[in-house]
């Protein structure tokens, strides 16, 4: 049995002179709402196969459109700022499937996801699980999550330019990973600013942020068999190796009010993209931030 293969998607702009993520982080303070859409909108998707889970295609535009705009909004890009600027310094994402076993691997549902700068460096870490069975169970979560800590560390020896780590699973969230990770951040009683910024102090020292996925339209996902996911995952390694996955351009989203485009208040240059172009992308997963909770704050 071939080994899993890791996928790449690169983060590219549509129109270097039209407004990017770097501008918006340039001018944080002064850029309007239409801004951050524009940008969002100059934002394009490339999968190195059609091999790629659903659920992390989603993830990824979710981070580089919706999850941005968030932290900007919201004002907690001024408590995660390293983590806000590093999205939009991400140039490409690579997918690296989650294995057990010593002597022969086998692909487990779950993916580290690795958001590259321009140097190579990965300064986001994301650990995306897709739906299965296993990951209900209470202990089984936090088990995987101090994996996924000790990864972390290491990569970060390799390279000390990690800024934030987030784990993205099924609704509803494990409710024991959860308080785990609330317990090593300060506990129930911990001050709303440290929860903002929500930062671990060990294994490494980096933000934490956790985000539940549900489908968009009707239903749940169905849990992954993890012997039927291993098949798959080594049948789709040799089919790429001989060649018969070749790059896929990911599919265009929703288009935005037209009418809204062309506004001579707006910051950026909007009219530098094609109208075709003003859209984001809107995928069969929807993806909410729990930690911190930015939704509850605004009820209080």
């Amino acid at each position: 049995m071939s080994l899993p293969q890791t996928h790449t998607i690169e983060i590219k702009v549509r129109n270097t002179a039209a407004y990017t993520l770097n501008n918006v982080v340039a001018t944080a303070r002064s850029c309007s709402p239409q801004d951050l859409k524009i940008a969002a909108a100059n934002v394009e998707l490339k999968s190195d196969s059609r091999q790629v889970p659903g659920e992390i295609i989603d993830f990824v535009n979710f981070v580089v459109t919706d999850l941005f705009t968030l932290l900007h909004r919201s004002g907690l890009y001024n408590r995660q700022r390293a983590f806000w600027e590093s999205i939009a310094r991400a140039v490409k994402v690579t997918v690296h499937p989650v294995t057990q076993g010593f002597f022969r691997k086998e692909a487990l549902p779950m993916y580290d996801v690795h958001f590259e700068d321009a140097s190579g460096g990965t300064t986001l870490l994301a650990f995306v699980v897709q739906n299965h069975a296993q990951w209900r169970e209470p202990k089984y979560a936090t088990a995987y999550f101090k994996e996924l800590l000790h990864r972390a560390q290491q990569l970060d020896k390799k390279r000390p330019v990690m800024k934030a780590i987030m784990v993205v699973a099924p609704k509803p969230f494990s409710e024991e990973l959860f308080k785990h990770v609330e317990k090593m951040l300060g506990g129930p009683s911990i001050d709303p600013v440290s929860r903002y910024e929500s930062v671990i102090q060990s294994p490494i020292t980096v933000h934490i942020d956790l985000i539940e996925y549900g489908v968009a339209e009707g239903g749940e996902p169905a849990d992954v068999d993890f012997a039927a996911h291993a098949n798959e995952m080594a049948e789709a390694g040799e089919n790429s190796q001989n060649g018969e996955n070749g790059s896929e351009q990911l599919p265009k989203p929703q288009s935005y009010d037209l009418q809204e485009i062309d506004d001579p208040s707006i910051i950026g240059d909007e009219t530098l993209l094609h109208p075709d172009d003003m859209k984001t992308h809107k995928g069969r997963f929807i993806f909410r931030l729990i930690q911190p909770d930015i939704e509850k704050a605004r009820k209080k």
